[in-house]
């Protein structure tokens, strides 16, 4: 019979026996090939229980290495030393000084590469207001509060002044018809207080480089010739999107060279303050790590550098404060 006649004929699949229903709280029922790995992992075990027996009867009590002294166990475990030798003071001095040279370097190229955007931003920006009022914004460019407090931190535009309250002065009338004039004019004088702060409010002109809006392209449309071909409204309207984008693109890098510079700075602080506290003279805390605006006057000082100090690594310099040394004056030979 040749094979392909073979491999046609129908063949009787055997299957494995189950568990019987009466039999079901013994669990599943064993196969062959779970009884050989349970077989294995028992003499497995019978073998090392074995060898320690035998080693444990041939031992030596008289036996000694010197090593035995030198060796320590932790808790039953053995703990081999790595020879690691803690580095001189002057060593560890000198590394210091050497990240902190590496760090004010990369700081002072990132600083070059953030002046390079702030004169790209600043080209890109009229400092010279439109006078033509007129046009009107449709808001399709304006900046948002992120972009403004960024330009705001690199010094592109001058920061948010606060307004000051008007003073309040009181007034005591004689008589009640002298308490209604007063009234009125106070109600009068508020009214020019409101208008002139409303004028105050008003959105000041950042003069970016953009195109026209849309209602002075159409106002314009309209005073040029029926002639006017499309195509120049169209190449307008791409540049525009272009400038748009590009503005974006670098407002996004100059948030994160920004932020980048603020970690250098913090790291240079740290670094020096680590480099000094290495060296020689007596010094004293002043203050540790603490938050800006927090209470802990009553606190110990401890207890502020340990709840204080694990939140300042990933806090900004306007929640915290670092921490402060003074040193002993010593006259120099």
């Amino acid at each position: 019979m040749t094979s392909s006649l073979r491999n046609s004929l129908h063949r009787r699949n055997h299957k494995e026996r189950s568990q019987l229903s009466h039999r079901a709280k013994f669990g599943i029922l064993e196969k062959h090939k779970d009884y050989v790995q349970r077989a294995r992992d028992y003499h497995s075990k019978q073998d090392r229980i074995t060898r320690l027996r035998q080693k444990a009867a041939d031992r030596n009590k008289d036996e000694f290495y010197f090593g035995m002294i030198k060796e320590r166990t932790v808790q039953g475990v053995h703990v081999k030393d790595r020879g690691n030798v803690s580095m001189p003071m002057d060593m560890v001095k000198l590394l210091k000084t050497q990240d902190e040279g590496y760090v004010r370097t990369m700081r002072a190229n990132g600083i070059k590469k953030i002046e390079r955007i702030k004169s790209q931003l600043t080209a890109l920006a009229n400092l010279i207001a439109p006078q033509d009022d007129n046009i009107e914004d449709d808001g399709e460019d304006a900046l948002d509060e992120t972009d403004l407090d960024t330009l705001r931190e690199a010094g592109v535009i001058p920061p948010e002044t606060k307004r000051r309250l008007p003073p309040r002065h009181i007034i005591f009338a004689g008589n009640e018809t002298e308490a209604k004039q007063l009234s009125q004019q106070r109600s009068l004088n508020q009214v020019k207080t409101t208008t002139e702060v409303d004028v105050e409010r008003a959105e000041v002109d950042l003069g970016w480089k953009t195109m026209e809006s849309a209602s002075s392209r159409r106002r314009r449309k309209n005073k040029t010739s029926a002639g006017a071909s499309t195509d120049i409204v169209e190449e307008t309207e791409e540049i525009r999107q272009l400038n748009v984008q590009n503005r974006k693109r670098l407002l996004k890098e100059l948030a994160a060279r920004l932020k980048r510079d603020t970690q250098l700075r913090y790291t240079q602080r740290e670094l020096e303050m680590q480099r000094l506290l290495a060296g020689k003279g007596g010094r004293r805390k002043l203050r540790g790590v603490e938050e800006v605006g927090a209470e802990n006057n009553d606190e110990d000082e401890d207890e502020i550098d340990n709840t204080v100090a694990a939140k300042a690594s990933k806090a900004d310099e306007k929640t915290y404060k670092p921490r402060v040394y003074k040193w002993r004056i010593e006259r120099k030979r």
